[in-house]
């Protein structure tokens, strides 16, 4: 006895349904959404490095005429000029040109803007002129039984750097946000 069966065996279709083809659409949209993003986040990475490498060479710098200027009291070091009047004038202003000029530093640019580095006051969140820039604060220690043990105040282009002082080296990222790079004493 022969039975019959209700359902119907149905053959599967030849190719790709429109849905099917939509699918594979959205997934290699995704895929090359992906790809782009993580290649501009790598980038935006790459340059973000870059800049902390050029806050490091500029500490490395500073560390390096600092031990030249202690052990050998040299006085005519890049970040020493003299006066009118004969006087030696050690400021922060003449001491960063002195310094851009040397052959190490010279070739640093910003990552960001493809320009030559410079001294800002602050880096503003927020605010993409201050991306790559360099910041330079100076520490100075508060007298003993101070409620903060020391005071971070900027380089203004007039501050004397006849004694040493502590430098506070900062980057601004691509946001504007502060990285900081290190102390030296200079």
């Amino acid at each position: 006895m022969e039975s019959t069966n209700p359902a119907q065996v149905v053959p599967p279709s030849p190719g790709l349904n429109l849905s099917d083809k939509l699918f594979i659409l959205l997934l290699i949209l995704a895929l090359v959404g992906v790809a782009w993003v993580g290649r501009h986040s790598f980038n935006e990475g790459l340059k973000t490095e870059t800049a902390k490498r050029n806050g490091e060479t500029w500490l490395s710098t500073l560390k390096d005429l600092h031990e030249v200027r202690m052990k050998s009291g040299d006085k005519s070091g890049p970040c020493h000029k003299l006066s009118e009047e004969g006087q030696p004038v050690h400021t922060w202003e003449g001491c960063f040109e002195a310094i851009q000029a040397m052959p190490n530093v010279a070739s640093l640019l910003n990552p960001y803007s493809g320009e030559k580095l410079a001294a800002i006051d602050a880096c503003v969140p927020g605010n993409l002129k201050t991306s790559g820039h360099l910041v330079f604060k100076r520490v100075d220690a508060n007298p003993p039984g101070s409620a903060t043990p020391t005071n971070v105040v900027g380089l203004t282009p007039d501050t004397t750097l006849d004694v040493p002082r502590v430098i506070q080296i900062k980057v601004c990222d691509r946001g504007g946000y502060p990285i900081s790079i290190g102390e030296v004493e200079f």
